[in-house]
């Protein structure tokens, strides 16, 4: 019982030095700009929050944990545009690197990064951005968006707009949403729900599966396909109306 006790009082003494170590071994940068034209975001492996201003201005918060030997932020402001960087000098070692930035509606931001996630969180504005092996999600937003990400998801949910979402290998997901559609994604499923389509959507997958369920809207042109797998439209009992196409092709063995 004596072991026990002094076994627990090690690890918790343990456990709290820990903790301490984490603490000091964050740091912080933050900075505030003027509202410009656009945002250039250039990551190597951060993760970026982007979300809604609370004024017109654009306020950038950087957590990180790289030595400073390696890690270096750069932030480069112009006339019209605002370009923020991260830069690996040698080995990055151990460590993370979490943005959050705050926008003013009707930005135009491009986002890159190697192996990070890239978050919206009711934006409103012109969005460009890809991932190599991070996940992409959009949350409550509106506007124009082009995102792939290779080997990650791209969620998108409760937003408004016209949406290009590509993934290599990853899940491409649709849900509540209105306006204008092409997902597609090479091998992962496509799947979109509750849609309202304006003009087009159009839903592919190139092994996977491809669903549409209880799509609205007047007047719109609507493709589901899949090269290998299900093709599925589900109305879920709303009306069937208009001109359906449908083709398969046989395969021999």
């Amino acid at each position: 019982m004596k072991l026990k006790i002094a076994f627990t009082v090690v690890f918790v003494i343990i456990f709290i030095s820990s903790i301490t170590l984490f603490s000091q071994g964050k740091k912080d940068i933050e900075k505030t700009f003027d509202a410009k034209e656009r945002l250039k975001i250039d990551l190597v492996l951060g993760d970026c929050l982007l979300k809604a201003s609370p004024d017109d201005k654009i306020h950038v918060q950087l957590t990180y944990s790289y030595d400073d030997e390696h890690f270096e932020a750069k932030f480069r402001e112009k006339s019209k545009s605002i370009v923020i960087q991260e830069k690996f000098h040698g080995q990055t070692g151990d460590g993370f690197s979490k943005w959050i930035i705050s926008v003013p509606p009707k930005l135009e931001v491009e986002f890159e990064s190697a192996t990070g996630d890239f978050n919206l969180e009711n934006v409103n504005g012109v969005f460009e951005g890809s991932s190599g092996t991070g996940s992409i999600e959009v949350i409550n937003a509106k506007g124009e968006f082009d995102l792939n990400s290779g080997t990650g998801s791209v969620i998108v949910e409760g937003s408004e707009g016209k949406f290009d979402l590509n993934s290599g290998t990853g899940r491409v997901k649709i849900e509540d949403c209105k306006g204008e559609f092409e997902a597609n994604s090479g091998t992962g499923k496509v799947v979109a729900h509750n849609i309202t389509i304006e003009t087009e959507g159009d839903f592919n997958s190139g092994t996977g599966d491809a669903e549409v369920s209880r799509p609205q809207g007047e007047d719109f042109d609507l493709s589901v396909n899949s090269g290998t797998n299900d093709a599925t439209l589900v109305m879920d009992g709303l009306p069937i109306e208009g001109y359906y196409e449908f083709s398969a092709i046989e395969h021999l063995e």
